[in-house]
């Protein structure tokens, strides 16, 4: 009798005797009728057999909660799709925590935008044109990666999950008017993720988003809204214009002022900061291990982030008008060689 438990691969960490076992029992049990079932399991896997045909994302929906984490059923399973009485593994504990391979480990780039241009040919170094953003985000759809959301990196620095294969996270900054009017739509067309780190002083000005926009967008699902202090000022350590006391109190009312004005608007507090100019003194990373809630916090040092990066320094690569297609396509780098 031939099992519907094929193709899967079996983690290293996983209970290689015990998946035996429950393969060859699952075959016993393929031609009973029954509902989406529980056969067994241990502390890593669950074995279920399903009851109508489903896709990975829909599994992973319905079972992890998450249909970010369809790959663990893909790469358990050896497919995305299944059919009425397959039996399939779900994975009880992440599949790869440290997300470390035979030749390679996993990484995930952060990209990091600022404004956007109606105009074929952006001005501004940091302004990326609608036409090359669109040309972006349609090369990350078109080529398999997976878009996910920044704060999901909390989850994947903490051990909760792994790194999905070519996973990318979008992050954009300050809050410029052109984020509503370009690149939300843009996303939306792709169905991507971003999140926005907004300064809090610059909203409501001419060239800036309104709270409303802010929210319209947050309300989507395509955007997240996050903190990128209240005015932009840097939090190093100005050691000719501050001392240590003065520094603190500076970058104390930077974050809560800014947290304060977030929840006002939104009705939730960040979790997550964007450093202006990505500086931050070791007083700022103090305070927010002690002192605060922030889960992650970005700088702008290019590179991409292995599951083992420190989470109030994550790295994000800045993308300029100046940056052709192949350019973008070398932010992408996804695996790091051992």
């Amino acid at each position: 009798m031939t099992s519907k438990f094929h193709n899967l691969e079996y983690p290293r960490h996983l209970n290689k005797p015990f998946l035996v076992v429950l393969t060859l029992w699952a075959c016993l049990f393929s031609g009973l009728a029954l509902a989406d079932t529980s056969l067994a399991r241990d502390s890593t896997l669950k074995i279920v057999r399903i009851d109508q045909d489903k896709s990975a994302d829909s599994i992973a929906r319905e079972y992890l909660q998450d249909k970010l984490e369809a790959w663990q059923i893909i790469e358990l399973n050896g497919r995305a799709s299944f059919k009425a009485g397959d039996i399939i593994a779900l994975p009880l504990v992440p599949i790869n925590p440290v997300a470390v391979y035979a030749h390679h480990y996993r990484s995930i780039p952060v990209l990091c935008y600022h404004r956007f241009s109606p105009r074929a040919s952006a001005k501004h170094q940091m302004e990326v044109s609608a036409i090359a953003f669109d040309k972006q985000m349609a090369y990350l759809v078109d080529n398999g990666y997976q878009v996910i959301p920044f704060k999901k990196m909390a989850e994947i620095l903490s051990g909760k999950t792994s790194i999905p294969p070519k996973a990318v996270v979008l992050t954009i900054d300050d809050g410029y008017r052109s984020v509503y009017d370009i690149a939300f739509p843009i996303l939306k067309k792709y169905g991507l993720n971003a999140t926005l780190f907004v300064y809090t002083d610059f909203i409501g000005g001419s060239a800036a988003l309104s709270w409303q926009q802010i929210k319209d967008m947050k309300k989507s699902g395509f955007l997240d809204i996050e903190s990128h202090t209240k005015t932009h000022s840097s939090l190093s350590y100005d050691t000719d214009k501050e001392n240590i006391d003065s520094h603190k109190r500076r970058i104390t009312g930077e974050i809560k002022k800014a947290e304060a004005a977030i929840h006002k608007h939104l009705g939730q507090a960040p979790s997550l900061l964007a450093y202006p100019y990505g500086d931050a003194s070791p007083t700022t990373i103090d305070y927010l291990k002690t002192s605060s809630d922030y889960a992650l916090a970005a700088t702008v040092k290019r590179g991409a982030n292995s599951a083992f990066a420190d989470p109030l320094l994550i790295q994000r690569t800045m993308v300029y008008n100046s940056h052709s297609l192949s350019d973008f396509k070398k932010m992408l780098s996804h695996q790091q060689p051992k």
